[in-house]
């Protein structure tokens, strides 16, 4: 019997499969909190977080599992204050870099004590000794520019891009630096890929010409880190990315996690020779606010859409927390044909 794990690495080949696998592509904090585990808890309790995943990996037919979904870790390493909500991502609460000379007083810390990606990693371990024989393994990270967007505040940081171009390449090269070293802490982990989630180099934030402007070479360099210790290496992007996608395929990444604007049809054909498609059921409107008929309605859509070559069954961004657990499943159910 074909395992989850060989099923979607002959999906991300772009080689033909006998069922489109589920790659979610992001779990981890909706499972915490369908088992009524917090955020702060689930650092706390690494062991407690773990069996939270586990609980819903077989319910909802995963073959995907993101382990590391704390992906925000970096940004209160590097020395900025965070606000931890009940449940979901640490959100940041102020920005460090508000002058060209904070640059240079950025530095990563020993992160194997710092507390946030301490507990991840034993998450992980756990999750690695529980699944990694048997599903696709992968842990979150951000890419360059959304870390760097992170430090700076967003909005400064994209009006820099406009008044200060030189002061925001300085700030994507040591941005770029730093994301490569906390990568080379998780590539140690025993996963299958890093995901790059970039929501800033979104499509609704930023044309295609400032995508290859500003963050493209700084996000094939995190990729090329990535693929440097033998793990794959996979990029989110929220959106509408449709008029960048062999920009991104450019970077080297194995699959490419898009949007619900994106028509995964197109993004599918025009990509078949260059990187995988994964999506990209809308997160909010049909996954979090709709039924699980309309989830298996616009999965088999997408079945059909996608094809068996080059795609893998995912929501458009995080399955949103408090999404029924009745909907998430439907999703796997049907891919199974249950």
């Amino acid at each position: 019997m074909t395992t989850s794990r060989k099923l979607v690495e002959t999906s991300l080949k772009r080689e033909p499969v006998e069922r489109i696998p589920f790659f979610p592509p992001f779990q981890g904090y909706w499972a915490l909190r369908n088992e009524n585990i917090t955020t702060i808890d689930s650092i706390n309790h690494p062991d407690l977080s773990a069996q939270a995943q586990l609980k819903n990996v077989g319910p909802c037919c995963f073959d995907t599992v993101e382990v590391l979904w704390d992906w925000l870790f970096l940004v209160e390493a590097l020395g900025c204050q965070v606000k931890i909500p009940e449940y979901g991502t640490i959100a940041t609460a102020n920005n460090i870099v508000n002058e060209p000379s904070d640059i240079d007083k950025l530095e990563l810390p020993n992160l194997d004590i710092f507390y946030r990606y301490s507990s991840a990693k034993k998450t992980a371990h756990i999750l690695s000794e529980k699944l990694g024989k048997t599903h696709y393994l992968v842990a979150s990270m951000p890419g360059p520019f959304t870390l760097a967007g992170e430090l700076r505040g967003v909005e400064s940081m994209l009006l820099d891009s406009l008044m200060d171009p030189s002061f925001v390449d300085d700030l994507l090269k040591k941005s770029t630096e730093l994301d490569q070293e906390a990568i080379e802490y998780v590539c140690e982990w025993d996963i299958d890929a890093v995901l790059i989630c970039d929501p800033t180099t979104s499509g609704d934030l930023m044309s295609p010409e400032d995508f290859i402007r500003f963050s493209k070479a700084h996000l094939k360099e995190a990729g090329d880190m990535i693929r440097k210790t033998g793990k794959e290496f996979v990029i989110h992007m929220c959106g509408d990315t449709s008029d960048r996608l062999n920009d991104i395929a450019d970077t080297g990444c194995i699959a490419f996690s898009c949007d619900k604007q994106v028509d995964v049809g197109k993004a599918v054909e025009s990509m078949k020779n260059r990187m995988a498609i994964i999506g990209n059921i809308d997160p909010a409107g049909i996954i979090f606010a709709g039924t699980p008929d309309g989830v298996r309605q616009e999965t088999r859509r997408l079945m059909k859409t996608g094809g068996t070559t080059g795609f893998l069954m995912g929501a458009g961004c995080d399955i949103p927390v408090g999404s029924k657990f009745e909907c998430v499943k439907a999703i796997g159910d049907t891919l199974n044909g249950v």
